[in-house]
This record gives C-alpha cells, sequence and structure tokens, in this order.
C-alpha cells in the first residue's frame, strides 16, 4: 500500500494520466497508471532519504564562535565584492566597536590621498641670520617637522663597550651641513624645536601604564628611534645572582634600579617593569630562570625632543661645531597656538642651514601598517592637520579623517575618532564604514600603496606567523588589531578565481587570550574564503543582509 501510495503521490501519476486522459476512459486511465506503479521498483521503494541542507554562511560562523568563549563578546563582520562594492554578507556589521590597530587603516589611507604617496617630511636646522665671517652664531634651531623615521636607523650596539657610539646618520649629516656653512661656534643655546605640532604628547583614552612602553610612547615633532629604548633582561650566570637589565641603544637614559633575580632553572618568570609618569627611574624586579632566553620590551622614552637635541649637540661638536649655551626644548602649548592663530603673529623668518628629507610617505605606511607602529600613526594623524588645516593639534588631525570618511562614504555616527593609532578606548567604528573605507580605496589613485602596505598572510609584517602553510597564505592583505578583549582583521581578500573580496571581522568584549582569539578571527577568515571560492553569493541586486 506505501509503495502504491507513494507511486500515486508522485509527479510521474499526472504525466501518466494526462497520457490515458486522451482516451477519455476512466477505467483505462486507472489500470494504466496501477501497471506503471507495479513496474517501478524504484519509486515502489519509497521516497529517497532526505538531504539536509548545507548550513549558511552564517550557520558556519556561529559554529565557530560557540566552539568557545568568543561567544561571549560581540562579533561584527561585513564581506563586500570588488569592484562593485556589494554586500556579500554582514553581521552586526552597523554596531560601532572598538577597532583596535584597524584605526590604523583610515589614518594611513587619509595620508596618501590627502599628503600624495611621495610626501617627505622635512627636519631643517635654522639660525636667525647667516651665520658672519667669523663663524659664531648666537642661536641654532633644531626644527622637527613628525619624521617617524628620524633616527629610526639607530641600531643596539654589538657590545657594552660600544654602547655610547651609537650614531644617527640623519643628526650627523645635518651637523657636517651646519660646519659647511662655516659655523663654528653657538654662543646661545641649540634649542630642540617640536612647535611644529601642539603639545600634546599623549592622547584621549590612553591609559597610564600604556605611557610606559614603546606602543605608548610620547608624541613629538622630534622622534628618535620610535620614541622607545630596548630593555634587554637576561638570567645571572647563576642562581641568586642579579639579572642582567640593560637599554640599547643608550644605555644611561634611565637610572635602572635592578631588584630582579636569577631563580632556579625551571621555574616560572616574574618580571615587573615600572616607570612613573615623567620620570627617567626604572624600576625592574621579580625573578627570571636560571639558562633561560633573553626578555626584550620596548620602553618609552621620557623626554624625546630633549633627547634629539642632546645627540644634535654631541653630533655638533663631533664635526667642529661647538654649543656653548646647551640645549633646550621649545614647545608650543594649545593656548598659545591659539593666540598666535587669533593674532595672525608670524616668526619672522630664519635662514636655513642643514636638511633632512625623510623616505618618501608610501615607505612610511608600509611600516606604519605592517608592523602596526602607534607612534608612526600619530604622526601621520598630527601632520594631516597641520598640512590639511594649517593647525597642530590633536583635534585638527581628527577633524581631516572624519572629513575624509565621509567622502569615502561613511555615514554621520558610524565613527568615533579620539586618535590615529587606535590605542585609545575612545576610538569606534562599525565594520560597515571599514569595509566602505576598502571599497573607496580599492578604486583611488593611491590603492596600489595602500594595498603593498597591508600584512600578507602568512608572509610579513603581523600576519607572518598567521595562516602558514594553509589555503590563505599570500591570498590575505589585511591589518590586524590586538587589545585586551579587542582582536580584528580587515582587508582583502583575494579568491582562485581572481575575484577579490573587502572585508572586516572585528570582535570586542571576548575573554580569549591572543593566541585563541586570533584562531577564532583565521577561523571566521577560512571560512568565508572556502564559502564565496565556491561561488557562493547573495541573489543579485542584493545589498544588506543574507549569507
Amino acid at each position: 500500500m506505501n509503495s502504491l501510495h507513494a507511486c500515486l503521490a508522485s509527479d510521474f501519476r499526472l504525466s501518466i494520466l494526462n497520457l490515458a486522459s486522451k482516451r477519455q476512459t476512466p477505467y483505462l486511465s486507472f489500470l494504466v497508471l496501477m501497471l506503471a506503479c507495479a513496474a517501478m521498483p524504484s519509486i515502489a521503494a519509497g521516497p529517497p532519504a532526505k538531504q539536509r541542507p548545507a548550513p549558511s554562511l552564517a550557520a558556519r560562523l556561529d559554529q565557530i564562535l560557540r566552539a568557545s568563549d568568543a561567544s561571549r563578546g560581540f562579533w561584527g563582520i561585513e564581506v563586500a565584492e570588488l569592484p562593485s562594492g556589494r554586500i556579500l554578507f554582514n553581521l552586526n556589521a552597523q554596531h560601532l566597536f572598538h577597532p583596535a590597530s584597524n584605526m590604523k587603516l583610515f589614518t594611513t589611507s587619509a595620508a596618501l590621498e590627502k599628503l600624495g604617496p611621495g610626501f617627505v617630511f622635512r627636519t631643517t636646522v635654522e639660525s636667525d641670520s647667516g651665520p658672519p665671517a667669523q663663524g659664531i652664531v648666537p642661536r641654532l634651531y633644531l626644527v622637527g617637522r613628525g619624521d617617524p623615521t628620524l633616527c629610526g636607523d639607530v641600531l643596539p650596539p654589538a657590545s657594552a663597550s660600544q654602547a655610547g657610539n651609537h650614531t644617527c646618520t640623519a643628526l650627523e649629516d645635518m651637523a657636517a651641513q651646519v660646519r659647511a656653512h662655516g659655523v663654528i661656534e653657538v654662543t646661545g643655546p641649540l634649542l630642540a624645536d617640536e612647535s611644529y605640532f601642539d603639545f600634546e604628547p599623549y592622547t584621549h583614552g590612553w591609559t597610564a601604564e600604556d605611557l610606559e612602553w614603546g606602543y605608548g610612547a610620547t608624541v613629538s615633532a622630534l622622534a628618535f628611534n620610535s620614541n622607545a629604548l630596548l630593555l634587554r633582561i637576561k638570567p645571572g650566570l647563576k642562581l641568586g645572582d642579579p639579572a642582567q637589565v640593560s637599554l640599547d641603544p643608550l644605555p644611561d637614559y634611565y637610572q635602572i634600579n635592578n631588584g630582579l633575580g636569577t631563580a632556579a632553572s625551571g621555574s616560572e618568570s616574574h618580571l615587573f617593569v615600572e616607570r612613573a609618569l615623567d620620570s627617567t627611574r626604572l624600576d625592574v624586579w621579580g625573578q627570571i630562570p636560571l639558562g633561560s632566553g633573553e626578555a626584550d620590551e620596548h620602553v618609552a622614552i621620557a623626554h624625546p625632543a630633549e633627547l634629539v637635541g642632546e645627540l644634535f649637540r654631541k653630533a655638533l661638536e663631533d664635526s667642529g661645531t661647538i654649543v656653548k649655551g646647551g640645549v633646550e626644548v621649545r614647545q608650543v602649548t594649545q593656548l598659545e597656538a591659539a593666540l598666535a592663530r587669533r593674532t595672525a603673529t608670524q616668526a619672522s623668518p630664519r635662514v636655513v642651514l642643514a636638511e633632512h628629507d625623510s623616505q618618501p610617505l608610501r615607505e612610511i605606511v608600509k611600516l606604519t601598517n605592517k608592523e602596526s607602529r602607534n607612534l608612526y600613526a600619530e604622526l601621520l594623524l598630527r601632520t594631516l592637520g597641520r598640512q590639511v588645516k594649517q593647525g597642530g593639534s590633536l583635534d585638527d588631525g581628527l577633524h581631516v579623517l572624519s572629513d575624509f570618511v565621509q567622502q569615502a562614504g561613511a555615514k554621520p555616527g558610524e565613527t568615533v575618532f579620539a586618535d590615529g593609532s587606535g590605542l585609545s578606548r575612545d576610538d569606534l567604528v562599525t565594520p560597515e564604514t571599514v569595509v566602505e573605507l576598502l571599497v573607496h580605496m580599492a578604486g583611488g589613485p593611491s590603492f596600489d600603496d595602500f594595498f603593498d602596505s597591508l600584512p600578507v598572510a602568512g608572509v610579513d609584517g603581523t600576519l607572518a606567523d598567521r595562516f602558514k602553510g594553509t589555503r590563505l597564505k599570500g591570498r590575505i592583505h589585511a591589518k590586524t588589531g590586538t587589545l585586551e578583549g579587542v582582536n580584528a582583521l580587515s582587508g582583502y581578500l583575494d579568491l582562485p578565481s581572481g575575484k577579490r573580496l573587502a572585508f572586516s571581522i572585528i570582535g570586542n568584549s571576548h575573554p580569549l587570550e591572543d593566541a585563541q582569539a586570533e584562531a577564532t578571527l583565521d577561523q571566521i577568515a577560512t571560512t568565508v574564503y572556502d564559502w564565496f571560492s565556491r561561488g557562493k553569493t547573495l541573489i543579485p541586486g542584493s545589498r544588506r543582509g543574507g549569507n
């Protein structure tokens, strides 16, 4: 009976009945149908097993998040095809998220478009007038204009005995130029002039702890070695010995109070480093196991402009120019800058005795994104303010950035910008806006330089150790972002078909450790890649939502 029901319920029944009805014989129609059912064992065996539909992309991503504590956080994802910008998938993409270092995507793209890939940062040495015949001037000005790479060529010394012999090629070259102009003596001070930017060494939303480390280095128009020193820590030669603690490349910059001991081999390492804000005392304590490797940390330089001034004074003396008045730092507060703009006062022109140009901006942007250098992004932001708004404040830079993202397609309220690097806890963006930025850059004249600046999966930058040995190696060019409870990955994904996608994945407020959070992001990126590699897409014309 079940076999008969299956046959009678099938589409086959209709074709047989239609065929028989041409003779207009109801009995014959029924007889033909019964014979046909008896002759079809495949239908008589019952319907095929019901196939379970493949899970949608949303379901697959949900499985990834629910497999760990990632599900306790909040995640936003958007994927768009290029060059059209058509949205292929989104999840919470219109919600605001902390972007961490994905913030650098906005800063570097704005810099490339507003300043141009060939823009250079110019550092000069100036005097109030040309040097007289006797070669004596009352003062010199070392004028910084935000070059992030000034003295970036400083390398750690080969040994402790060479630690004081560090070099900064840019300063040495400018000192030689000053001497070539005939200057042999400066009777007054050497002014380390960082007034190109308003004096705002720190940024909204940075924590006190951030300011201790290299990633939270002081923002200054005169920078040295990314405004950070390398703190090297090694165990002593035997159990109970003090650990070996040193600074490169300036071993005497901080007074190091070493309370770090050498513990038994195999024991846990406990390292503590503390420096009070604006202090030149560095306390190090805890324990490091005997026989363990070197532990390195980057610590921020407390007064970078003063340091650069002192290094330049020494370079001048080495080249034959004596500075009798010491080093002074020239700064301008926000109040002073506002009053100067109101009164439209301008300083008397000075004579340039030496100058140094940075590498072109495209190279600096590459370092900023591939290595995620916070100071570089902050200096780019303030340079945008100075060049576009003619003001050297943080707010001037943020206004340029906000204008730029609206030109790129962002809607009002989709971004809250507080800095250029993403270190500020006040930064907020939507994944949708990140993708809009990526689509905008993909169609713009600076795309090649922007694309080349992004870390490549399994190859270089902050993605060098991720996606290695996987099908995504070399197929993702994207910026990473990491803070406590925050992980992000946004950029471009190249499919085997040759099609390129723009994507943004941001997770906030999750309890995952860094390695587990990165693994979750990588799983999501791989799943998105696999899904669209198989040609999955939305119904043509769809703009929002879907899988």
